[in-house]
């Protein structure tokens, strides 16, 4: 009886606070938009954390699932990934594990055989990866190991890439095509929904057998192992077992393994932990306006309290109690905080898309929707903010001077108290604004001193375009009893001829190629020795970033050169090998001596291979910032495309299969930088016609349709190449993407690495291209 009395109560107020702000719209309109825009930034932030950092991963028991990370136990915070031999040992070795499988990051390969050549996106993996997942064909069969040849493999295709290639097809089992140069055949489909670990689209998957003979050396670090714990098995258990198998290990083999070790992490960690740097603070920020906006509502609240002063006094003159009073402003201001959190709910449909559209292509943008946890959280802080804002009033107003409200009559005039009240609402309100002022001011100051730093290079009237020469076929071939890639001679016969296409072109003033462009990253991280100075230890070789350029390069960028020469066309295979440095490098490494004629021994970490042939410093040009603009320089090299070796090890050889060419223009790229494209894009069908062409870019950015080489017309710009918005970057490994790290993280990823090459730390990692984005963050 005594619950049905209240509930009655409570409807009666809920009918009462209804009446009464029906009257007031205007007031009623403000409030409930200004909470709403509040709760709707913060539901959408939400929306991101809860895709990304607070959904278990889709798969069974997820919290069984586990990487197995390699580490120097001199430096027991390195990770990377362990030779792929290995797993074969761990499988037979271990008692903790169910199973153990590798995968690579999500690739982007070459086509051709099914109509027009095109790139896509691929994942390499160990057969049984899908069984630890959980996953199975709708189609056909799982691949074997040993259908992965150096001529030959089977693949299986996603359910879309069956749908938009072939068209649903049943009998697509056994069809071929080209992939990378490999003929590849169909052997299944995988359902929708399959695409570990970063959500996506995969095209289709290729296998990997860790017993073939082309992993022997034990010198490939591409692949990451994931794991899945027995029952009852604790994470502590397996990390013992796992340092006793790394001792094992190291005395079998001890060229490859001395003094490494292994580390054992929960994967939705490993793959997503970063993103807490990133995200909260963005929560913080956002929160800040919803204070700002319960603070302003409050306010609202507090007048509108004090123009029914009378009526609550009359009311506590008739009996109403305190607490009856506290009751009903507080289901008024709950009711204001649920129109405002379903509003808000509303506006978050349309803030998830415009976040994706902000933030670009990142971990599980696809999968982020409203669930119940995001319903949870909206109808939390909206009960929340109800608090926040209408319980300061409701306490002022709950006290009313019976005697002061039958003086002041008519008067108007507010009490010490009440006038308090409003005074510190508006502080709070100003000193809340303040925090974010001084927050986007500090941004802005960032954006416009990045603006003034020099890049190294002028960027004006440039095209720029991504070539990615196929892996296999035509440009690569393996080479038998390890991980070693031959690139053939067609590739450096293809990258002449479109030099001396592109060059003669109407409106091309030069035209040069280059590993990775300045502000994206480097081609590698390769360390080196320097003949006739003291072999420095193997554990603390110097390094240095590393890009292969053509002689052209340097003039298109119209980077400077500070000291000796520049490459030239004279400095071909059968010619001495030569190489230029920047001037952090020279300060660095000749502080005292002149580096022009000292001689270099390049070595491709973290391969255990130096180059064939020694190189000779015969320039020294200006800095140019690779990392981002907000990034110190590191010490540079550049080598020719001319001369490099036939055989590299591991992944090593993507840093001469993938260029980017850049061109120089007579005119601006707004007027003619479409039409250059798509002559461009001619060129290089004459000269391969199985050369995909995809992804092209005007200079705003804007799709145009698909070409190769990931044509991009940003040229660039004024900036140096930086485009301030909040993208992908990542490491571009072996494997391809192994995260689509934001650009805030690019910063923190970045920052370490040259801050180890600058003090000539030997930095263990898995062969590196370093990828940014067009810019570079600075949130």
């Amino acid at each position: 009886m005594r619950t049905f009395a209240l509930f009655e109560t409570f409807w009666a107020d809920v009918r009462y606070a209804t009446r009464g702000l029906l009257k007031n719209p205007g007031f009623l309109a403000v409030v409930v938009l200004s909470l709403a825009l509040g709760i709707a930034a913060n539901s959408t932030i939400f929306s991101v954390l809860n895709a990304v950092l607070y959904r278990p991963l889709p798969y069974n028991q997820p919290e069984k699932l586990v990487v197995i990370w390699e580490t120097e136990q001199t430096h027991p915070d390195s990770r990377q990934a362990p030779p792929i031999a290995e797993m074969v040992d761990w499988k037979k070795q271990n008692h903790v594990f169910e199973d153990i499988g590798l995968i690579s990051f999500i690739d982007r390969s070459s086509i051709s055989g099914l109509g027009e050549p095109d790139q896509v996106r691929v994942q390499y993996l160990t057969p049984n990866f899908f069984s630890l997942l959980g996953a199975k064909p709708i189609l056909g069969r799982i691949f074997l190991a040993e259908e992965s040849q150096d001529r030959t493999q089977t693949v299986l295709i996603s359910e879309s890439f069956w749908k938009r290639e072939f068209n649903s097809d049943p009998n697509v089992l056994g069809k071929s095509f080209t992939l990378e140069g490999i003929v590849s055949t169909v052997v299944g489909v995988i359902p929708a929904g399959f695409a570990p670990f970063y959500g996506g689209r995969i095209d289709l998957w290729a296998p990997i057998n860790p017993e073939s003979t082309r992993y022997s050396a034990r010198i490939d670090h591409w692949l990451m192992p994931v794991a899945r714990l027995k029952p009852d098995v604790t994470l502590a258990q397996a990390q013992l077992e796992m340092n006793v198998i790394a001792r094992r290990l190291e005395l079998e083999y001890p060229t490859t393994n001395k003094g490494i070790g292994k580390k054992v992490l929960p994967l939705h960690q490993e793959l997503f932990g970063w993103a807490g740097n990133v995200l909260y603070p963005l929560l913080g920020a956002v929160a800040f306006v919803l204070l700002i906006a319960c603070v302003n509502v409050a306010n609202l609240m507090q007048f509108r309290a004090e123009t029914r002063r009378k009526e609550y006094a009359l009311r506590v003159s008739l009996g109403a109690g305190r607490s009856r009073l506290i009751r009903q402003l507080l289901t008024e201001s709950g009711l204001l905080a649920l129109f405002g959190g379903a509003l808000g709910m509303i506006l978050t449909l349309g803030g998830i898309p415009i976040f994706r559209l902000l933030a670009g292509e990142f971990p599980n943008s696809e999968s982020i929707t409203i669930d119940g946890r995001v319903l949870l959280f909206t109808l939390g802080i909206s009960l929340l903010t109800a608090i926040l804002f209408g319980l300061a009033p409701a306490l002022q107003v709950s006290r009313p001077d019976l005697n002061l409200v039958l003086r002041e009559g008519e008067r108007k005039t507010a009490s010490v108290s009440r006038r308090l009240a409003r005074h510190s609402l508006a502080v709070s309100e100003v000193a809340l604004a303040m925090v974010l002022l001084v927050g986007a001011g500090l941004m802005i100051n960032t954006i416009l001193r990045l603006r003034q730093v020099k890049p190294g290079f002028d960027s004006s009237n440039t095209l720029t375009m991504d070539i990615q020469l196929p892996e296999g076929g035509k440009y690569m071939e393996r080479v038998p009893g390890g991980d070693m890639e031959r690139t053939l001679p067609t590739a450096t016969a293809f990258y002449r001829r479109l030099l001396e296409k592109v060059g003669g072109m109407p409106g091309v003033e030069s035209a040069g190629l280059i590993t990775e462009l300045p502000t994206r990253g480097a081609g590698g991280l390769y360390s080196f020795s320097i003949l006739g100075h003291p072999a420095p230890p193997p554990d603390n070789r110097p390094q240095a970033g590393y890009d292969e350029v053509s002689p052209s390069f340097f003039g298109t960028l119209r980077i400077p050169l500070k000291r000796g020469r520049f490459l030239d066309e004279h400095d071909t295979q059968g010619a001495p090998w030569v190489v230029l440095v920047n001037e952090a490098f020279a300060r660095k490494f000749f502080p005292n001596e002149d580096p022009i004629g000292q001689q270099l021994r390049l070595r491709y970490d973290p391969y255990p291979v130096d180059e064939e042939r020694p190189r000779q410093i015969v320039g020294v040009v200006g800095d140019v910032k690779h990392f981002g603009l907000g990034q110190e320089t590191p010490p540079f090299m550049y080598a020719s495309y001319l001369q490099q070796p036939a055989v590299f090890p591991g992944g090593a050889t993507r840093a001469h299969l993938h260029q980017d060419l850049v061109l120089r223009t007579a005119s601006g790229l707004r007027s003619g930088g479409t039409s250059l494209a798509l002559t461009v894009k001619k060129a290089m069908a004459e000269i391969d016609p199985d050369q995909p062409v995809t992804r092209k870019r005007r200079a705003d950015g804007h799709s145009q349709g698909r070409q190769n080489a990931r044509m991009r017309l940003d040229g660039f710009r004024r900036n140096g190449g930086e485009v301030f918005r909040f993208e992908k970057a990542c490491f571009h490994t072996r494997d391809g993407l192994p995260a689509g790290f934001p650009v805030g993280l690019r910063r923190k990823l970045h920052e370490p690495l040259i801050e180890l090459v600058n003090r000539g730390t030997r930095v263990r990692l898995p062969q590196l291209r370093l990828i940014g984005v067009n810019g570079h963050g600075v949130l």
